[in-house]
């Protein structure tokens, strides 16, 4: 009974640990602008803003 309830104990956390989104973590918005700055150079290469993934909605994403 200890084991079985060891076991089930196991597969539970071993199945929430999976849970989560796949990816980098996003930065904060004040950190993201601040990082954009504009230079005095005239020449400078502005950084190219990549095109954020479309948020695609999982059933049991009201859980969390």
């Amino acid at each position: 009974m200890v084991l079985r309830l060891g076991i089930v104990s196991l597969m539970i956390g071993l199945a929430l640990a999976g849970c989560g989104r796949k990816g980098a973590l996003d930065a904060p918005k004040a950190t993201a602008e601040a990082t954009v700055s504009s230079t005095s150079d005239p020449g400078a290469v502005q950084p190219v803003a990549k095109p954020t993934p479309t948020d695609k909605p999982f059933v049991l994403d009201g859980l969390i």
